[in-house]
C-alpha cells in the first residue's frame, strides 16, 4: 500500500464518522506493521463494526509483530483479551514462540490463556515445559489447562506425569482423564477405572465416560462391577460405556434399560442404544425400533442415516415373529410398516408372503408398492400370482415395480401376460420396464414377435436387446 494512502487510513480511524472509520479499519488489512498500533487502539471504539473490522484487519496483517502487540491485550478486560486470543489463535505459527515467556508469567489467567492458545493451535514445540507447569505450577486451573494441552499435542512422554495428575485437584484430574483419553493409553486404564471409586459423583462420571472411550476388553470388568454400585444416571453412562467396549453380551441385565433408552433418549443416545440390543439380540426390541424409524419426519436432515441404521440392525435379527407380527398389525404406524415389508423382502423372508400379497391390496400406496417390491424379492410362487395380477393396478408405480419384479424372477409364465399389457401401456418409463423384463425372461421370442408393437416400441426394444445378448436384430 502507499505511503499516503496507509496515512490516510490511519488519519480516518479518528474520524467522527463511524462509517469512514469502519472503511479505515477495512482497507488497512492491507497495510504493514505501521498498521497495527492503530488498528489496536480502534478495537477500543465504540462502534461494533469498526471494533469487528478491525479485528478481522489484524488477522490479515499476519506477521510477527501483530502476534507480538497482541500480547498485552491478554491482561485488559475481556472483550479485547478474548480479540487478543483470537487473533492470536489465527497467527499459529507467529503465536507459538512467543508462548514460553508467558508461562513463566506472575499472572495464572496470562499463562492459563498461554496454555489455552497451545490447546487450541494444537502444536508445540517445547511439550516439556507443559509438562514443567502440570508438575510444579501453584495454580489448579493453570495446571488442568497444561494437562490438556499434552493430550491433544499427543504427547506420550508424559502419560506417567498425567496418570499422577489424577489423583491432583478435581478440576486437573478431569484435564488429566481427558487427556489420557486422547492418548488412548490402555495402561493407564486401571488407574481410571480406581476412580468410580471417588466420592465425586463428576470423577466417576468422568472416569465412566473415559472408559467407554477407550473402547478397550480391559475396561469392560470394572464397568460391569460398577453397575451394581451405581444410581440411575451413572448406571445410564456405564451401560453406555459397556456398549462402546463390545461388553454387553457378557452382561444382559442391561436390555431394559437399553430400550428406554431407545424410546425416550435423543438420538446420539439412541444408537448406542441400538448397537447395544442387536450385540444382545433383543429381539423384543425390533418393534420399537421399527416404529421409532417410522415416526421420523420427512424434513429430518439425518433421516436417511436414521432409517439405515435402524433398517441395519432389525436385518441383523434375521426373519422372526417379531417382524412378521408388525405385518399383522392394523394399527401400526404405516411409515414403520413400509419399512417392515422392505426388509421382509431384503431378508428374502419366505414366511412372509401371506401377509404381503394381503398388504398389496392395502389402500395406502406406500404399502402397496413396498409389498409388492419385496414379493419380487423373496420369489415365490404365490406371490408370483400377486405380481401378475398388479400388472393392471391403476397406480403406476405399483405397475412399474410389479414388472421389474417378473423380469428378475424370469418364469415365463409371466411372458404373455407382459406382451398383452405391454400393447396398452402409455407411460414411456413403464414401456422400457415391460421391454427389459420380456427380455430378461426370454429375449429371442420377443424380438421375434417385436412387429406386434408399434414403431416407438420396436426403436426401444432396439436400444435394449444389445444388453441382453440376444444375437437378434430388430
Amino acid at each position: 500500500m502507499h505511503n499516503a494512502r496507509l496515512f490516510k487510513y490511519i488519519k480516518d480511524l479518528s474520524h467522527h464518522d463511524p462509517s469512514k472509520r469502519r472503511s479505515a479499519a477495512e482497507a488497512l488489512s492491507a497495510g504493514d506493521e505501521r498498521a497495527v498500533y492503530p488498528l489496536i487502539k480502534a478495537l477500543r471504539d465504540d462502534n461494533l463494526g469498526v471494533q469487528d473490522a478491525a479485528t478481522h484487519s489484524l488477522i490479515a496483517i499476519k506477521n510477527e509483530v501483530t502476534a507480538y502487540m497482541m500480547l498485552p491485550l491478554m491482561r485488559e478486560d475481556a472483550f479485547l483479551r478474548n480479540t487478543a486470543l483470537i487473533i492470536l489463535k489465527e497467527m499459529s505459527a507467529f503465536t507459538i514462540p512467543l508462548l514460553p515467556v508467558l508461562l513463566r508469567d506472575k499472572d495464572d489467567d496470562v499463562r492459563k490463556f498461554a496454555l489455552d492458545l497451545i490447546f487450541d493451535i494444537r502444536f508445540c514445540n517445547y511439550p516439556d515445559l507443559l509438562v514443567e507447569v502440570l508438575k510444579n505450577d501453584p495454580n489448579a486451573n493453570v495446571r488442568a489447562s497444561a494437562a490438556k494441552a499434552l493430550g491433544v499435542l499427543n504427547y506420550r512422554a508424559a502419560i506417567p506425569q498425567l496418570i499422577d495428575a489424577l489423583k491432583d485437584d478435581g478440576w486437573v484430574c478431569f484435564a488429566a482423564i481427558e487427556a489420557l483419553t486422547d492418548l488412548k493409553d490402555e495402561g493407564s486404564i486401571d488407574n481410571i477405572a480406581t476412580l468410580l471409586h471417588s466420592p465425586s459423583e463428576a470423577i466417576r462420571f468422568a472416569a465412566i465416560e473415559a472408559l467407554g472411550k477407550f473402547g478397550s476388553p480391559k475396561a469392560q470388568h470394572p464397568l460391569i462391577a460398577h453397575i451394581a454400585r451405581t444410581n440411575e444416571f451413572e448406571r445410564k453412562a456405564t451401560i453406555i460405556s459397556l456398549v462402546q467396549v463390545g461388553a454387553v453380551s457378557s452382561f444382559t441385565g442391561i436390555a431394559d434399560d437399553l430400550i428406554e433408552m431407545l424410546i425416550n433418549d435423543e438420538w446420539e443416545d439412541k444408537f448406542v442404544a441400538i448397537k447395544g440390543l442387536t450385540a444382545l439380540k433383543e429381539d423384543n426390541a425390533i418393534r420399537h425400533m421399527i416404529d421409532i424409524a417410522g415416526s421420523l419426519e420427512f424434513s429430518d436432515p439425518d433421516r436417511d442415516e436414521k432409517v439405515q441404521v435402524i433398517k441395519e440392525a432389525v436385518m441383523g435379527f434375521g426373519c422372526n415373529d417379531h417382524l412378521l407380527k408388525i405385518l399383522e398389525d392394523d394399527a401400526f404406524r404405516f411409515r414403520g410398516k413400509a419399512l417392515a415389508i422392505e426388509i421382509v423382502g431384503d431378508l428374502k423372508c419366505a414366511a412372509a408372503v401371506a401377509n404381503l400379497i394381503k398388504l398389496a391390496r392395502s389402500n395406502f400406496r406406500d404399502i402397496k408398492r413396498s409389498s409388492i417390491q419385496s414379493l419380487g424379492q423373496i420369489e415365490s410362487d404365490e406371490g408370483k400370482e400377486c405380481l401378475l395380477e398388479a400388472l393392471t393396478d391403476h397406480d403406476s408405480h405399483v405397475r412399474k415395480m410389479a414388472i421389474i419384479a417378473l423380469g428378475k424372477i424370469g418364469n415365463m409364465s409371466a411372458f404373455e401376460p407382459l406382451m398383452k399389457l405391454l400393447h396398452s401401456e402409455t407411460y414411456s418409463d413403464i414401456i422400457e420396464e415391460f421391454i427389459r423384463s420380456l427380455l430378461s425372461i426370454n429375449a429371442l421370442l420377443f424380438l421375434a414377435r417385436i412387429s406386434e408393437f408399434s414403431e416407438y416400441i420396436r426403436e426401444t426394444a432396439a436400444r435394449y436387446a444389445p444388453e441382453y445378448n440376444s444375437g437378434v436384430s430388430c
